[in-house]
């Protein structure tokens, strides 16, 4: 038999087989390493469950459903903290108007309602500074129609008054008492020594009154922008109070079978020498 002298067999005789290097493997492109990445992600997170939506949707809704009435609440605060403060401001825009009068309150010569609707505001002019925000803090920001005066001109007729005749929108009154006789019978100039009591004698009350009609004297009236269980008046010393209606005496004389009490400090018993607040 003869021998296979070929190099590639006597080379394995003497050294033996050769040895196979292992190829190297390099890593993919990085290309390719971000696609796979991506295709990860996109597979295990591929969007919420309509059960996991739902669970959200209601967490929100609990959570809309406990701040609305907080929220709502703080919003009335703040307008009658705000209402205070215009009630404050026309109180010194009295006292600077009665020091420069005598000690009278603010009286035309005409009735009622020229003297509380437009007249006033007329002799209030002179104190009210001038610019774009000219008579603002008679417009209480709880009120939610045009103005407690505009609503009652357009709402009643406004007994042979006109909306041209108001200088601006105001939601502040003034009672009657205090430009007539305590009968209320005849017009009469009155004087700060009139009120027997003026921590206790009502001066101006906020009317801020609703989109549904204008403010209702009656108690636990719906017409009330700032809620029906109190009425936020100024009295005649200067302060402002948010008093309830148990804290006030009613208007005179006991009311008709099947009605509610009323509190038209127009028709305060013993006139200026009576009280309003208890």
């Amino acid at each position: 038999m003869a021998l296979d002298s070929s190099p590639s067999r006597l080379y394995q005789a003497t050294f033996g087989p050769p040895i196979v290097m292992a190829t190297a493997q390099h890593p993919p492109p990085p290309h390719d390493r971000r696609a796979r990445l991506r295709s990860g992600v996109r597979g295990r997170a591929g969007g919420f469950t309509l059960i996991e939506l739902l669970v959200v949707i209601a967490i929100i809704a609990i959570l809309a459903g406990m701040l609305l009435p907080v929220l709502a609440r703080a919003k009335k605060e703040a307008q009658r903290a705000n209402c205070l403060s215009n009630l404050h401001q026309i109180g010194f825009t009295l006292a600077m108007y009665t020091a420069d009068s005598q000690d009278c309150y603010p009286y035309s010569g005409n009735g009622w309602p020229e003297m509380p609707f437009v007249d006033l505001l007329k002799l209030y002019s002179p104190y009210i500074p001038n610019g774009t925000n000219r008579g603002a803090f008679f417009r209480c920001p709880a009120d939610q129609g045009p103005g407690f005066n505009f609503q009652w001109v357009q709402q009643t007729g406004g007994a042979g008054l006109t909306t041209n005749q108001l200088p601006f929108a105001n939601s502040y009154y003034y009672y009657f008492n205090f430009y007539n006789d305590d009968t209320g019978s005849r017009l009469q100039l009155r004087k700060t020594r009139d009120v027997t009591d003026p921590v206790r004698k009502a001066i101006a009350p906020c009317f801020a009154s609703s989109p549904h009609g204008f403010y209702n004297i009656q108690l636990d009236t719906p017409t009330d922008s700032h809620g029906r269980d109190f009425m936020l008046l100024l009295f005649a010393d200067g302060h402002a109070q948010s008093a309830k209606y148990i804290q006030l005496n009613p208007a005179p004389g006991p009311p008709a079978p099947g009605t509610v009490p009323t509190y038209n400090f127009d028709w305060t018993t013993g006139g200026l020498k009576g009280n309003d607040l208890r």
